[in-house]
């Protein structure tokens, strides 16, 4: 569905203006300085880690060989800094404890690789649906949440890609991204001691697995509306759990989890910014979804008309009053535990950068 240009600027303009006024007001806004600081941090720890994770990911190709070739420069930054956002948010949620230098270096790789895996199945869900739904289908047919509790051998995803769907450089990319993501989060917690987080975790990715499925796929299961936002929701909460999970090495957290928090805050920041492109694409968008109590779909809704509505009521400012709410409460329940901030600046500066929001002054 086309949107005329204008009113996609004039979304934008409304969402960015309306979480600008409610991060402004409870002090998530950084300064110029302390933003541009922050994102050359996260950029070269991006560098750092695409390094790393190529390493592993071809460590069956012949010695010294560890190119990938991606599209073009800016290919590469945006896969750096899908791996660094992972490992930033593992060390908001890190906690002090006696792990040795080799685990707690297999822990920031496995949850950086597990962030960029979550973020490009999600992409081809979005982008190519038939690809990204035979991923997942794939994905669960091979037990991946098992595999997060016994070692899968070498290999054993790629192995299940048929021929045709293996030779799409994405997805083929993605599956060594998912095996190093395995193969890193049992050497990050190994053995018995480590399997009750392994259980954990793998009883969250079938979670995972499913919500993504129940999102993108047109299934003639009847989904109220509240069943559809609330699997929109765990596609965006789950991955945050998980990460908080490995990180802290615990396979119990309180309730309500910092996690929980800030993957409610991103959730909701996420579908503010994708509102124009989600109705012109006719994905789900929770914040669409909830001006409506009938069941929902973008398909089926006029798109201008819809946007129009939705700028001139107060669902946008709700909800960015909503997100701003989370975010706060979920960097305060991690700072609290920290001496320093510098893991919370950072955490800030990729959300100013995906929301496209200005620095402070």
């Amino acid at each position: 569905m086309d949107i005329p240009e204008q009113l996609r600027k004039k979304v934008d303009c409304v969402v960015s203006r309306s979480l600008s006024s409610e991060f402004g007001a409870r002090g998530l806004l950084l300064s110029h300085a302390a933003y541009a600081s922050a994102i050359a941090d996260v950029v070269r720890s991006g560098e750092r880690l695409l390094r790393r994770v190529v390493e592993i990911c071809y460590a069956d190709g012949r010695e010294g060989v560890r190119e990938v070739e991606f599209d073009d420069d800016q290919a590469a930054t945006r896969i750096g800094l899908g791996l660094a956002f992972g490992s930033v948010t593992a060390s908001l949620f890190s906690s002090p404890r006696q792990t040795d230098r080799g685990q707690a270096a297999a822990i920031e790789v496995s949850c950086a690789a597990f962030n960029l895996a979550a973020g490009l199945i999600d992409g081809l869900c979005d982008g190519t649906p038939v690809l990204g739904l035979e991923l997942l289908r794939i994905l669960q047919a091979v037990d991946l949440a098992g595999a997060a509790r016994d070692r899968w051998p070498a290999g054993r995803l790629r192995s299940a890609l048929p021929a045709p769907f293996s030779a799409n450089p994405t997805v083929a990319f993605t599956a060594r991204i998912i095996e190093t993501f395995l193969d890193t989060l049992h050497a990050g917690h190994p053995g018995d001691e480590g399997a009750p987080v392994r259980d954990r975790v793998g009883a969250l990715l079938e979670e995972a697995l499913e919500a993504e499925r129940r999102t993108v796929q047109h299934s003639p299961e009847v989904v109220t509306r509240n069943q559809l936002i609330e699997y929109s929701r765990q596609t965006s909460v789950l991955p945050f759990q998980i990460i908080e999970h490995l990180a802290m090495g615990a396979p119990a957290v309180a309730s309500p989890t910092a996690g929980t928090l800030l993957g409610e805050a991103m959730w909701r920041i996420d579908d503010l910014v994708d509102l124009a492109q989600d109705v012109g694409d006719g994905a789900l968008n929770a914040v669409l979804a909830a001006t409506t109590s009938e069941p929902w779909s973008a398909g089926a809704c006029d798109g201008v008309a819809t946007l129009e509505s939705v700028i001139t009521s107060d669902v946008i400012s709700l909800t960015a009053v909503e997100a701003a709410e989370r975010l706060e409460a979920g960097l305060a329940a991690v700072s609290d535990r920290k001496g320093d901030n510098r893991a919370y600046q950072l955490f800030l500066s990729f959300v100013h950068r995906y929301a496209g929001l200005a620095p402070q002054g």
